[in-house]
């Protein structure tokens, strides 16, 4: 996936929701600059997963997809427009269905939530 160190988070990454959603998370190049790049992460009851299942470059319409989310590219591609719907992207994310549901969180899932509130 492409190193977001770089890059100014322009976003709150807390989360304030409980259940499941997707965040996005935005950085830009400066401070005050335009975006850059948004990061999309899985979250589960103000618990947000550490690395993102999806990074789209803002500026090529580059998008970069993690499906089984081990921080390796597993799909790029280009969009027309430099929109995305990372909703869009789910059915190609392992395990993105299982993240809430009522039974205890997977080990893999839990070691990978951190806690944002």
């Amino acid at each position: 996936m492409p190193d977001l160190h770089g890059l100014i988070l322009r976003s709150n990454p807390h989360v304030l929701a409980t259940g499941r959603l997707i965040k996005g998370l935005y950085y830009s190049n400066a401070s005050t600059g335009p975006h850059a790049m948004a990061a999309f992460y899985m979250a589960c009851d103000h618990m947000l997963e550490q690395k993102p299942f999806l990074i789209m470059d803002l500026r090529s319409s580059r998008y970069f997809l993690d499906g089984n989310r081990d921080s390796c590219v597993d799909e790029t591609g280009t969009l027309p427009v430099p929109e995305i719907d990372p909703a869009n992207f789910l059915p190609a994310v392992d395990g993105a269905e299982e993240l809430c549901n009522e039974n205890p969180i997977g080990q893999r899932q839990l070691n990978n939530l951190i806690a944002v509130r």
